[in-house]
């Protein structure tokens, strides 16, 4: 009887942990009122992907992995090399199972190498690039942009252009192996799609819909050519990875290269940066037609609508988003408890010039880093938005409202020296472990 009552009091136990683990799992926002100017994540890790400013000093695109731990905040412990530098390192994103990461190489075509390259994490302080030569690239797209993680362990990944930089482009699926299992549309059912340059993508799996945001078509970026901004947004139905509807915003207060995408929790709803300071809300559910409503102004009523893009980060429950802004300076802190109307919490406000890219949270959204490097062509190209070149780290309060700077000087990591002899580094796509 005794050893009955044992096993029954250690099932409890164990079945309490295991609630308390759920529970814990994933925020909440109600916070408790304790500890407001405190952050305690159980992130380890910020992995951020840059590529050398002059190649010529030996430099080459790499994986910089910067500690979270108390005794070396703010570190790099770690540099994870590839063999090329001329990949342009663009965004990453950690699979959902933790087994991989994907980088991608914006203009990695421009040079005839891999644009999806992927790195094992088994070892998250030092990542291990998967042999390049064992990973099927795309064959009808390229220009590689934008990842998002699949339930299963395996990734979407938006391709901007063909092969040689015109249109369309496609969204690639590899599998929780790394296994290109599609481009899609179909290219052999759908060989043409008008302005099909895709950027960024949000998926809502329950609802089986996607959206993505076409930017521009790569190759008409380069030198002497006219840039070819689009202003389409396209839903798809991803029981058959097709475009379901295809919707042109420019009407709507001058949608021009909108360039982020992201899922509002598991609601069948988006949010998109229109290219010109505007956050629209989309639902993308019912019959046609979608209309896209601006749900805010990340540029503060400024006439002068020129943004460099807005890259967007959701919380889980669709409550809060942080929108970063380019020309601003700023990462913005908003409440999307009303997605038609957003609100501001807190900003992050960096330096004059500094920039403000691509923005990322920890899994436990108590964390976050911001990159401040958008893209340099240099004299090939027409786009010159280097900002600062920094990694900003932050943190976030108990109920998501406020930023917290944890330890102010430590939370900046300057990629104009940490590479000492091999010079500048140009950090763009970031993911936290």
């Amino acid at each position: 009887m005794k050893q009955r009552h044992a096993s029954v009091l250690a099932c409890i136990l164990c079945c309490c942990a295991l609630a308390h683990g759920a529970l814990t799992a994933r925020r909440s926002l109600l916070g408790s009122g304790k500890n407001k100017n405190k952050t305690d994540t159980s992130a380890t890790y910020v992995y951020a992907w840059a590529g050398p400013k002059n190649a010529s000093l030996g430099g080459k695109d790499s994986i910089f992995v910067i500690s979270l731990a108390d005794g070396e905040y703010g570190k790099i412990v770690s540099v994870v090399p590839t063999p090329y530098s001329t990949l342009e390192p663009h965004h990453c994103r950690i699979s959902s199972t933790r087994k991989y990461m994907g980088c991608s190489g914006l203009f990695a075509a421009f040079s005839g190498i891999p644009g999806a390259l992927f790195f094992e994490l088994s070892d998250p302080r030092t990542p291990k690039l998967v042999d390049p030569a064992k990973v099927d690239q795309p064959k009808h797209s390229a220009f590689a942009d934008e990842f998002v993680a699949t339930e299963d362990g395996g990734f979407l990944l938006t391709m901007m252009g063909t092969p040689t930089g015109g249109s369309p482009g496609r969204v690639a699926h590899y599998d929780k192996d790394l296994k290109l299992i599609g481009e899609y549309p179909d290219p052999v059912k759908f060989p043409q799609v008008e302005g099909l340059n895709p950027h960024g993508l949000g998926v809502s799996w329950v609802h089986k819909t996607m959206l993505t945001v076409d930017f521009f078509e790569p190759a008409s970026s380069m030198a002497g050519r006219t840039l070819k901004l689009r202003s389409t947004v396209r839903l798809w139905n991803i029981s058959d990875w097709t475009i379901s509807e295809t919707i042109d915003a420019s009407m709507i207060k001058n949608v021009s290269g909108p360039m982020d995408a992201v899922a509002i929790a598991e609601t069948g709803a988006y949010f998109f940066g229109g290219g010109n300071g505007y956050v629209y809300y989309l639902d993308g559910k019912g019959p046609k037609p979608h209309v896209p409503v601006v749900a805010w102004d990340g540029l503060d009523g400024n006439p002068n609508r020129t943004s460099f893009g807005c890259i967007m980060h959701p919380f889980r429950n669709g409550t809060r988003l942080l929108a970063a802004m380019f020309v601003r300076d700023q990462v913005q802190l908003l409440d999307t408890t009303n997605p038609q109307k957003l609100k501001l919490l807190d900003t992050l406000q960096l330096p004059k010039g500094a920039g403000g890219h691509a923005v990322r949270v920890s899994r436990d959204e108590k964390m976050g880093a911001v990159a401040t490097y958008y893209l340099e062509q240099g004299a090939r190209g027409q786009l010159h938005h280097e900002g600062d070149l920094t990694i900003r780290l932050f943190g976030l309060n108990d109920r998501a409202t406020k930023f917290i700077l944890r330890q102010p000087a430590k939370s900046l990591i300057d990629f104009k020296t940490v590479a000492k002899k091999q010079g500048p580094f140009r950090p763009h796509g970031i993911a936290i472990y």
